[in-house]
């Protein structure tokens, strides 16, 4: 399909454009950047750079894609925006360039209505911001993570692989893979329809269920790094039990604190960000 440029769409002469890219009505295209086949730009998109989108991007009305970090200490450095293929940024997303560095997005995400990806941020594969999610700079979250509407990722958090954040609360710390967040710095149990929909073998899922319990129930009171030495052999012999521990030994901001949902159900706030010390293994919910 050749490329269809609408005739009021404003086309920098540094964009280097696929013969398939489609460019709809007041679509701005601005400075270096490189847009891959069956790109689609809906009427009044933005994309300026330096930025490279992958193949088959959906962009749509009033995004803005790669503009200048909100970083005061941004004069100019090096900042860059990749972004790989088959995304979809709704209405007013934004998604801004690193600062001295590279802010990437991976393939298959869905980024909703107002949603925001900071300077520096990694946004891995198959990754869902609901309507109004913010990750901070140098924020991370991984393959299949679900960021609900309203939640904010604080600049450095992470969200791990399959876990998602909901309720409309921040996060502070790191929410590990597979776990659930529904107050600020606080998990309440396993994502068991999650890690079902996204193919895990069922003795995969019973492995990290074991973790789980294990860690936040059994070893209630015990510092989350001494009890991740106290797992079993069998346990660990798991790729996904051992994701999860490499994930809480590389924090750097902290890991969210278990807390039944039973208990947050009757309290509006959450924790601190510290190791999890639990009583409850979640699995009821």
């Amino acid at each position: 399909m050749p490329t269809v440029i609408h005739p009021t769409a404003i086309i920098d002469s540094q964009a280097q454009i696929h013969p398939t890219v489609h460019a709809g009505p007041y679509a701005v295209i601005e400075g270096p950047v490189k847009i891959g086949a069956h790109c689609h730009l809906h009427a009044h998109a933005k994309v300026t750079g330096p930025t490279t989108l992958g193949n088959g991007n959906t962009i749509h009305s009033f995004a803005v894609i790669g503009d200048a970090p909100q970083d005061l200490k941004f004069k100019d450095q090096t900042s860059e925006l990749v972004i790989g293929d088959n995304n979809i940024f709704r209405e007013h997303v934004t998604v801004h360039r690193g600062t001295n560095g590279i802010t990437r997005i991976g393939s298959n995400c869905f980024l909703m209505v107002g949603s925001h990806v900071g300077h520096n941020a990694v946004v891995h594969d198959f990754v869902t911001l609901v309507n109004g999610a913010r990750l901070g700079g140098h924020s991370e979250v991984y393959q299949r993570a679900i960021v609900g509407a309203g939640c904010a990722i604080h600049q450095n958090a992470r969200v791990g692989r399959l876990a998602m954040v909901t309720n409309n609360c921040a996060q502070l710390g790191d929410i590990p893979p597979y776990c659930i967040s529904t107050h600020t710095a606080v998990v309440t149990q396993i994502n068991h329809v999650g890690l079902r929909r996204s193919g895990m073998s069922k003795p995969a899922i019973d492995a990290v269920r074991q973790m789980f319990k294990l860690l936040m129930r059994d070893l209630a009171g015990v510092p989350l790094p001494k009890a991740i030495g106290q797992l079993p052999p069998e346990l660990l012999a798991h790729p996904e039990v051992r994701e999860f521990v490499e994930f809480v030994k590389t924090t750097k901001r902290g890991v969210a604190k278990f807390q039944p949902w039973s208990q947050t159900t009757k309290e509006k706030g959450g924790g601190d960000a510290v190791d999890a010390n639990n009583d409850d293994d979640g699995q009821n919910q």
